[in-house]
């Protein structure tokens, strides 16, 4: 090409880009501003699960962070400027986050020291994170290299926040990315007092309404997601679809916040362990990654800017599985001291039991009277001094306790760190706790077989709200409607309770504060408050008798359906 050609193409390309009748990369024509692109990831109730396998028995498991660092990692290969966020219940609930919390505290949480590394921007704060008392949760707080956000958790009394309330991210080419963090006003419901004792839990809706403003108009923020410790109350239509619903316990205000606080352009579920791809309310894009990193939530932007403002083009989200990709070698290698130390911890023998108490179905094991549950029971009336107790069986993943049993054997099956409560309560209290719980059937014709409510099962499995008792009898008739099914309630003698008469129930702090529905139970009196987790109760219980007995003296039965 000679020179005098390779000018008047010069020229040629300089007027049409001129004209806009080019676009450069990242560029749109004049007129209609640039473009960019916007990935945001999202984790949610990994409930301390790092490793890739089921601590029952180590058998491979697709879920923990080692895995989601493999997704993280292809989704950054696409995006180098993804952003990473989290809604929170992260520091508990696996055996390694419990031998961390209560065993060994002085080393980094591995938590806080796995995500570091991953590059998360900010995580917002969930129910469970309280769960090991204050110091274990600003210790793990104060080694995250991101803010813990919760703009409605405030200082007692106070109103001012207690960490931080949303934090701004300023991306390439000027767009400001806002997220607020938001958990739960549920809380009080199911924590330990002592915990929250310095906290005030305001509404969630409220406390949006006041900060996304802030961050729209003061922050100049250009997207802003939330980042919510709770979820989408919904339903599935006849094909699957997900049929969005309000709700009316301030449990789970997604879509409340969807439909009345402006601006949100996108929300981050978490806590109801559910997976959600991609749902839309009031064009607000609702996803939730599910739990223990078994998914990924990745959101995808195309943005424009017009008028010195940029302006979302168009919004999708998608599911990554854990169960696509191998587990990240760096990230195990950074957590194998903490990994080893939890494996020797659990493998701790503690002694025998003498009879089975394993669960071999939970569906029967919620239907008749078992020694499993029955021995959990009289532990707890063991230490708290009460003659009546209840427990839950809480999920159906729970395997009960083998003939030689250890430590591992007892946190894969009392799972939570609850503590023990006795509190004072009516005969017609027990009464209706015992329809609550009746709750968790269907209505039987009398000859089908027992089935369970849906309502336990989806959105979110809520086997641990169906509780059995020890310490009276009563029978169920599933064949009857909601609130008529208890149709025999009396003492271990035979004498029926008195609705008027008090009576010491034992169970755990979440079902003494009212939680999963047992509303009757709030603000009873505490007689008793036995402030060590029921697993080291049952703990401290088989090592002093050195060999348990397994027994059932079945006080209670189900009627109306069939139950074997």
């Amino acid at each position: 090409m000679n020179q005098r050609l390779s000018k008047r193409i010069c020229a040629l390309a300089a007027c049409a880009l001129a004209l806009g009748l080019i676009a450069l990369p990242g560029a749109q024509a004049a007129g209609h501003g640039k473009k960019t692109h916007l990935t945001i990831m999202s984790t949610s109730d990994l409930h301390g699960n790092i490793m890739p396998h089921d601590y029952v028995d180590n058998s491979p498991a697709d879920h923990g962070l080692a895995k989601i660092a493999t997704l993280v990692k292809q989704v950054r290969k696409r995006n180098p400027n993804a952003l990473l966020f989290d809604s929170g219940d992260t520091i508990q609930g696996s055996p390694m986050a419990y031998y961390h919390a209560r065993i060994d505290n002085r080393p980094i949480d591995p938590m806080m020291l796995t995500m570091n590394h991953l590059g998360y921007d900010a995580m917002a704060i969930g129910n469970h994170e309280y769960n090991y008392g204050p110091a274990v949760f600003e210790k793990a707080m104060g080694e995250a290299r991101f803010p813990w956000l919760s703009a409605n958790t405030v200082k007692k009394g106070s109103g001012e926040v207690y960490t931080k309330p949303y934090k701004i991210i300023k991306m390439p080419g000027g767009l400001r990315v806002g997220v607020l963090g938001l958990t739960t006003q549920f809380v009080p419901q199911w924590e330990n007092p002592d915990n929250i004792q310095h906290l005030d839990f305001v509404d969630v809706v409220d406390t949006a309404k006041k900060w996304v403003p802030i961050m729209k108009k003061k922050e100049k923020a250009d997207v802003i997601f939330v980042s919510y410790h709770g979820g989408l109350e919904h339903q599935k239509g006849a094909d699957g679809e997900i049929i969005p619903l309000p709700e009316t316990t301030g449990e789970n205000q997604v879509y409340q916040l969807a439909t009345q606080v402006k601006d949100i352009d996108v929300i981050l579920a978490g806590h109801m362990h559910t997976p959600l791809e991609d749902v839309r309310v009031n064009g607000v894009l609702i996803t939730e990654p599910n739990m223990w990193g078994t998914h990924l939530s990745v959101v995808d932007m195309d943005l424009i800017k017009e008028k010195g403002r940029w302006i979302v083009q168009n919004k999708k989200a998608q599911l990554l599985e854990s169960s696509a990709v191998e587990s990240d070698r760096e990230t195990i290698q950074r957590i194998e001291d903490y990994e080893k130390k939890t494996q020797e911890f659990l493998d701790t023998p503690v002694g025998k039991i003498d009879g089975d108490m394993t669960v071999h179905d939970p569906l029967y094991t919620r239907t008749h009277d078992t020694e499993l549950i029955e021995f959990l029971n009289r532990v707890q009336m063991h230490y708290s001094g009460a003659e009546i107790a209840s427990t839950s069986l809480f999920s159906n993943q729970v395997p009960g306790l083998p003939s030689e049993v250890t430590t591992r054997d007892i946190l894969s099956t009392y799972i939570y760190p609850n503590t023990l409560k006795v509190i004072r309560v009516s005969g017609q209290d027990i009464k209706d706790a015992l329809e609550q719980t009746a709750k968790y059937f269907k209505q039987n014709s009398g000859s089908d077989p027992i089935e369970v409510n849906p309502d336990y099962i989806s959105p979110k499995p809520q086997h641990y709200n169906y509780d059995m008792w020890e310490g009276i009898r009563y029978t169920i008739d599933v064949s009857k409607p909601e609130g008529q099914r208890i149709v025999e309630l009396t003492d271990l003698e035979g004498q029926p309770l008195q609705p008027d008469k008090e009576y010491e129930v034992a169970l755990n702090n979440y079902r003494a504060g009212g939680g999963g529905g047992y509303d009757m139970f709030k603000g009873k009196p505490v007689v008793r408050d036995i402030n060590l987790e029921i697993s080291e109760l049952i703990t401290n219980y088989i090592r002093e008798q050195g060999t348990v007995t397994a027994v059932k003296d079945d006080n209670w039965k189900i009627i109306g359906a069939q139950v074997d």
